[in-house]
């Protein structure tokens, strides 16, 4: 990433495993140019009921969009409440990732979807 943009690496070799990868992200205003494969990463808040995670999650998995990553993080405002990141496979513009943000979007509190952009190709050994 620091040769591709330019920037100045402060420390080498920091990985304490030979898998681990660290993810860089470039924000801009524009879309970058679709490059399959893809993912999309976006942000949700659902009520604080049982099974509300669950339900969001099933939009993913009811059609076949394989969930790559969730974290939660607290909510700063409203102790025990949690905002979930999620990183899955497709575009935003693809029908099935549309119909599962729609379906996300009636059952969440808060959705934002922060972008699509080409998956990283990992190196096998």
């Amino acid at each position: 990433a620091a040769e591709t943009y330019n920037l100045e690496t402060l420390v080498n070799h920091i990985e304490d495993l030979d898998f681990n990868f660290t993810r860089f992200f470039v924000i801009g205003r524009t879309d970058p140019p679709r490059q399959d494969p893809t993912k999309t990463s976006i942000i949700f808040t659902t009520r604080h009921v049982p099974g509300a995670l669950h339900a969001v999650l099933s939009e993913l998995a009811n059609r076949q969009i394989n969930l790559t990553k969730i974290e939660s993080r607290p909510r700063r405002t409203r102790p025990w409440h949690y905002r979930f990141f999620v990183d899955f496979e497709g575009h935003e513009d693809d029908p099935q990732v549309q119909e599962a943000l729609l379906g996300i979007l009636k059952l969440s509190s808060f959705l934002q979807v922060l972008g699509s952009y080409p998956m990283a190709k990992i190196p096998r050994k």
